[in-house]
């Protein structure tokens, strides 16, 4: 069973769309509890193959309980996907505010490590448990302007990789694609559906000896 979080953004639609069609069932997290049911029963299998499940992650005790809820009603998970996560930039360091940080440090790490936190003892246990981030190329090479997002991306990997270590011996792992924008306006974009292709392969069980390492999806850049 394959949990996404972040499941009714752009992204997590055209991932959710790929497992489904691939015969995977699905936890659909998001805050929204309507869309999240609506994307539900708009993939292949509908409502009885899918359940849309609300949830804060900046909020610990939201992820356990949403945890907790797929665990009762759909089984444990063997698949962690995260797509949470959000964008802010244009500001040099010195005038960024307090208020920036705080907003990145809630959507792109706490909601990693609540989302983590709570579903790895379920995908460590799985056959083939697998945990799947999203980072962007500036968390390596951080470019002017975007010292917050930057800054908490890069925590993003290295929590996901740090875990991935954590799995050595295990039949799980760990790993985060690496995206400069997602769409298909330029060039330089990954399409969702690349990056959906990109998290079934990682999901796979051929896919058992990449773990901890970060795959970037920005080759026509």
């Amino acid at each position: 069973m394959v949990v996404v979080t972040g499941a009714t953004g752009h992204l997590g639609q055209a991932v959710a769309r790929r497992f489904a069609a691939d015969g995977a069932r699905l936890a659909l997290l998001a805050r929204d509890e309507e869309s999240c049911i609506g994307l539900a029963m708009s993939l292949p299998g509908g409502a009885k193959r899918h359940r849309g499940v609300p949830v804060d992650l900046s909020d610990a005790a939201s992820a356990v309980a949403a945890a907790d809820t797929v665990r009762e009603r759909m089984g444990p998970a063997a698949v962690l996907l995260h797509l949470v996560g959000g964008y802010a930039g244009g500001t040099p360091f010195v005038d960024g505010t307090d208020d920036e940080w705080t907003h990145l440090l809630d959507l792109n790490l706490w909601s990693t490590v609540h989302a983590i936190r709570a579903f790895l003892p379920d995908v460590v246990a799985a056959e083939h448990g697998r945990i799947v981030t999203v980072s962007t190329f500036v968390a390596a090479t951080p470019t002017p302007k975007h010292a917050a997002y930057a800054a908490t991306k890069a925590a993003v990997e290295a929590l996901t990789i740090s875990v991935g270590r954590d799995l050595a011996g295990t039949t799980a792992t760990s790993n985060v694609v690496i995206i400069r924008a997602i769409g298909d306006e330029k060039p330089a974009d990954t399409r969702p559906e690349e990056i959906a292709a990109a998290m079934a392969w990682l999901c796979s069980p051929e896919a058992g000896a990449v773990n901890g390492q970060r795959i970037p999806l920005i080759g026509r850049t």
